[in-house]
């Protein structure tokens, strides 16, 4: 079977590991190349995108073409403005696809060009997977349908209600967290090495997924100064017990989980703004900001709350654990909150539907200003879906039946997903997906 990966920095080593195994078992495989400086190497045939030279030519607009755009870093973060060269990959992609004309494709769904590689699959009629941590049970990954949160197949593995028992108590009682959590400490010198490796990028001509290290710079120093805004107003925890108390935890941004898969609430600030204004008096919204938090927290956020009468933000340093016992209801746009809520029967509204919304007590909403209010009434009247110890047992085998053993990362972040166990688990996944029946 013909099948395409595509490059995604650290992650390429990784997979590439993968390649080579599903080389020795007879399959034909390619790699398509943005970044010049992360190229695979294997017993596999690599296609480079040249950098464009000239971003001059106009274009016809594209309407996928264009919602790439609103979900790229580079142009939401880094302050991007000739957005040409969307285009030239776009048509770069398209061409290479049909000349390989691949069984599958293997991708992340984070960078601009796989995310135009996955528009192109679609309008060619290739399946798009992308590996990715299922984040409950640990050490387990699923593959997800193009740029969606919808798992692929499965492993079909079932827990007996004992194992089930035990990973609901991990994970309600905090023992254990999801793999991306528990990435190694980097040392000085790799990341050194990596700010080097990423610079020489740049330099060579990959602006489009790399910003310039001036912006990243001057972004940092912002960042820095607006933790240090919050963590000065910010409250050490919550003593509101006479109201009704909803959770919003800011989800890291740049990041596929929000910027992708849950793009219409990518503005968390407008997010914010539209569920506090949905309130009533008797109501407040805690924020609570991503332990590293990132780019989400903005100037603009940070004064939006700061003077806002009904939410409280948490200092950074402030754990879930600490707050969810005083939380009434918890809104994520696409958080791993959303597992841990529904094993313990938290009360929980998700603005992206996901495989989580197969539990009754985890409710997606479309619209905060018409949904948000009645289901705060819920909970204000104590009548808000519960699940029993057997539907939570079979929503974690849902969890687990649709998703493979094995590490999805990079050997910078997790040098123990280049072991030998693990890369042996990615191919037995996916030569699983290309031969379901055996």
């Amino acid at each position: 079977m013909k099948l395409l990966f595509i490059e995604n920095r650290y992650k390429t080593f990784l997979m590439a590991a993968v390649a080579n195994q599903l080389s020795k078992n007879g399959h034909d495989i390619h790699w398509l190349v943005q970044n010049k400086e992360f190229l695979p190497t294997g017993n596999f045939k690599t296609h480079i995108i040249d950098y464009p030279r000239s971003n001059k030519k106009i274009w016809e607009k594209d309407e996928a073409v264009e919602n790439v755009i609103k979900s790229d870093r580079q142009f939401n973060h880094f302050n991007k403005k000739n957005t040409a060269y969307f285009y030239y990959y776009n048509d770069k992609i398209e061409q290479y696809l049909k000349a390989l004309k691949p069984d599958l494709v293997f991708g992340e769904a984070t960078a601009f060009h796989e995310l135009l590689t996955i528009n192109n699959c679609k309008k060619w009629n290739i399946l798009y997977l992308n590996p990715c941590t299922c984040r409950y049970p640990v050490g387990r990954f699923s593959f997800y349908k193009y740029n969606t949160l919808e798992p692929y197949l499965g492993s079909n593995e079932f827990l007996s209600n004992e194992e089930a028992e035990d990973v609901i108590d991990q994970i309600i009682n905090r023992k254990t967290a999801p793999d991306y959590m528990k990435a190694r400490r980097t040392t000085t010198g790799e990341i050194i090495n990596d700010k080097i490796k990423k610079i020489r990028s740049y330099v060579k001509g990959e602006k489009y997924n790399t910003p310039s290290p001036i912006m990243k710079f001057k972004l940092e120093k912002e960042k820095d100064r607006n933790i240090k805004l919050w963590d000065a107003f910010a409250k050490n925890g919550i003593d509101v017990s006479s109201k009704t108390v909803i959770l919003y935890p800011l989800q890291m941004q740049p990041e596929a989980n929000i910027d992708v898969w849950g793009r219409k609430h990518r503005d968390q600030l407008q997010l914010i703004k539209a569920i506090s204004k949905s309130l009533s008096d008797d109501t407040v919204l805690v924020v609570k900001p991503n332990p590293k938090s990132k780019y989400e927290l903005s100037r603009a956020l940070v004064n939006y709350v700061k003077d806002s009468a009904n939410i409280i933000g948490l200092q950074h340093h402030v754990k879930m654990d600490d707050v969810l016992p005083f939380i009434d209801l918890v809104i994520t746009v696409t958080g791993t909150v959303a597992i841990e809520c529904v094993l313990s029967n938290k009360p929980i509204v998700t603005l992206t539907k996901t495989v989580n919304n197969t539990a009754n007590n985890c409710i997606f909403i479309n619209n905060v200003d018409t949904e948000l209010e009645p289901l705060i009434n819920l909970v204000k009247n104590k009548s808000f879906n519960k699940i029993s110890n057997q539907e939570k047992i079979d929503f974690i085998n849902i969890l687990n039946s649709t998703s493979y053993q094995g590490i999805i990362s990079d050997p910078f972040s997790d040098e123990n997903c280049m072991s030998e166990k693990n890369i042996a688990n990615l191919t037995r996944a996916i030569e699983s997906i290309i031969n379901p029946e055996i």
